[in-house]
Parts: C-alpha cells; sequence; structure tokens
C-alpha cells in the first residue's frame, strides 16, 4: 500500500466531518476533563468542612463588592472577612486603605487562589489569608468584621456581631 503524501492526507482530513461518534467522544473527553479537575483539584478543599456546612463557592459579584465597602464607609482599622472564598473582598478593602487585612476560609485551594489574586494585583504580603475555621477565630481585636455566607451556614453567634 502506498503512503500518501501530507496534502493528500490534509485535503483527506478537510473534508470529514465530525459525525456524531466524534462528538460523543469530545463530549466524553470533556467531561472526564471537567471531573478530574473536580475531583483532584476543587473537591479535596470541602473534605474537611462538616457535611451540614458543605456549601457551594459562589463568588462575590462586582456589585456585592461594593455593597460591602458602601457599609464600610468612615471606618478603619483592621478587617477580618470570614469565609473569604477568593479574596475579592480582602483586596477591595485593602485598596480602601483598611490595614491589615485578613481573609479566614476552610477551602486551602480557594487560600491559594486568593494568594494568587493578591500577588497579581501586587498585594503579596500586604494582606493574608489563613486556612482556619471561621467558628474559631478570635475577633477580640478586630475593629470590622465581614461575613459573605450562605444563610444556611450563619449561625445566631454571628448575626451579634
Amino acid at each position: 500500500m502506498e503512503q500518501d503524501s501530507s496534502e493528500e492526507a490534509m485535503t483527506e482530513f478537510k473534508e470529514r466531518t465530525l459525525g456524531g461518534w466524534g462528538l460523543l467522544q469530545i463530549t466524553a473527553g470533556t467531561g472526564l476533563a471537567v471531573y478530574t479537575v473536580w475531583a483532584g483539584i476543587i473537591m479535596p478543599g470541602f473534605r474537611r468542612v462538616p457535611l451540614k456546612l458543605q456549601v457551594p463557592y459562589v463568588p462575590a459579584s462586582h456589585a456585592q463588592v461594593r455593597s460591602v465597602m458602601t457599609l464600610l464607609q468612615g471606618r478603619s482599622g483592621n478587617i477580618a472577612d470570614l469565609g473569604s472564598g477568593d479574596g475579592r473582598i480582602v483586596l477591595e478593602a485593602y485598596r480602601q486603605g483598611f490595614q491589615p487585612v485578613v481573609g479566614y476560609e476552610l477551602n486551602p485551594w480557594l487560600i491559594r487562589l486568593s494568594n494568587f489574586h493578591a500577588w497579581r494585583a501586587g498585594y503579596s504580603g500586604k494582606v493574608s489569608f489563613r486556612q482556619e475555621d471561621l467558628w474559631k477565630v478570635s475577633l477580640a481585636e478586630c475593629r470590622n468584621v465581614t461575613v459573605f455566607l450562605a444563610p444556611s451556614v450563619v449561625r445566631p453567634e454571628l448575626t451579634r456581631l
């Protein structure tokens, strides 16, 4: 059997349609890749969280971050952000002049993401993110506390802050 030239092979490849089987292969491959990322990177962060507290990570929108900053207008000093997620509120609070600013989060992958965002914004070392249980954090020295959590997670203790 003769070898086709590369031009003939390319022409034949371009003339082929994807078809149902090809589409199924692409869909299955994409699904497997998404599941691998979820199981290998994101899910381990939820393993240390009690089952009743496992809530999905939903990043704060820009409007929500602005609303939090509006509530903090006229205030100064340090801020503790409980359940800091990817660090949006922490970074914006630092931009607004609050110091020191600390974010507390259980998910180690979100801590890494927060540190990356801080590095990219040029705030690495100026803000901090800690992997700690927000129910065990001492807030005695905090002048300002922000909490952006799902309603199912908020306990009565937090409503008294």
